[in-house]
């Protein structure tokens, strides 16, 4: 593993607050197989968001090319970097942050194909280009780094320049229009109830997509091959993901875990709305959130979603959900 520094610019401008010295604290202490452990008696949100390891779950299925190099964009604490890592022969996770990119580096001790990159991507330059772009829980973050009229377009644009011609971007992100939303569940960046729903009245801040915004979005910087998955409850915590290929039926839908944070009110069961959206053919626009493979070239990739092991929910991750319901 490689800690590169070179774009590093002295001090941490986005944090989650103190938490966070708590959570890099844990990862110092505890390995990854040991993670379960301070889940029995930490279960705070933020925790249990950066360590759990079904966040995973939102990569480990996906099949990379043999020989594969991955820039992870926005890595964060590393939640998905160890999957990466096992997937491809070369990974540069990016992140602005010293103290969540010194977390990742206390996650992946032994990667020896892994590369930490501290700074601003803005400022960094790469020898070669990449096999696959990762943007997990990134882009609708693009207008606070990106200071122009069309902050998304322009940052897709940006990052397409380090991505090979034959290349993908591998996008997850919440669905504005996501069943979630509508049931009452707060706006995940605004924490405010159907925000995203009524269009994003700050054109600035952060914002999410509908999947038709989303392959427009992506059709403008010439990826206009596009393959959207729907992992639920939703990208961060899936324990199950469809494609339009391997969708869920009116009664199957009813197996899978649903859960709000603390004091939502909830307006609706979202189980049985999704199952009316199945029986009419548009589950895929009320999915709460995506996971998109895009491309310049043709998509052949082709997954069996459904015979797909997923990590299994955690007794802890029951608990979480239950106390969050």
């Amino acid at each position: 593993m490689k800690f590169n520094l070179d774009y590093y610019q002295g001090s941490d401008v986005y944090s989650d607050g103190g938490i966070e010295d708590e959570i890099l604290a844990y990862t110092q202490k505890f390995s990854e197989e040991e993670v379960a452990q301070i889940f029995e008696t930490d279960l705070r949100w933020p925790v249990f968001y950066y360590l759990t390891g079904l966040r995973r779950n939102i990569i480990n299925w996906y099949p990379m090319k043999k020989g594969a190099s991955v820039l992870e964009i926005g890595a964060g604490m590393g939640s998905i970097t160890s999957e990466l890592c096992k997937k491809a022969d070369k990974v540069v996770a990016v992140e602005l942050s010293k103290r969540r990119a010194t977390a990742i580096a206390n996650r992946n001790q032994n990667q020896e194909n892994l590369e930490i990159m501290v700074g601003n991507l803005n400022d960094m330059k790469f020898q070669k280009k990449f096999d696959y772009i990762t943007l997990i829980g990134v882009l609708e973050y693009a207008p606070l780094y990106t200071n122009t009229q069309n902050p998304f377009v322009d940052f897709l644009a940006h990052i397409k320049q380090f991505l090979k011609p034959d290349g993908k971007l591998l996008i997850a992100i919440e669905n504005k229009l996501g069943m979630k939303y509508f049931a009452g569940a707060p706006e995940d960046h605004h924490n405010m109830r159907y925000y995203g729903i009524e269009g994003y009245e700050n054109k600035q801040s952060a914002q999410t997509f509908g999947k038709k915004e989303l392959q427009e979005l992506l059709a403008k910087i010439g990826l206009k091959q596009t393959k959207f998955y729907y992992p639920l409850p939703d990208y961060k915590l899936p324990n199950v993901i469809f494609s339009d290929e391997y969708l869920p039926n009116e009664n199957s839908i009813q197996n899978y875990h649903v859960y709000y944070y603390e004091g939502s009110k909830i307006e609706f069961d979202e189980k049985k709305a999704y199952a009316e959206t199945i029986k009419n053919g548009v589950f895929d626009i009320f999915a709460n959130s995506f996971f998109v493979e895009a491309s310049a070239k043709k998509i052949k990739t082709k997954i069996d979603l459904k015979n797909t092991k997923f990590q299994p929910i955690e007794k802890t991750a029951e608990r979480f959900y239950e106390n969050e319901s």
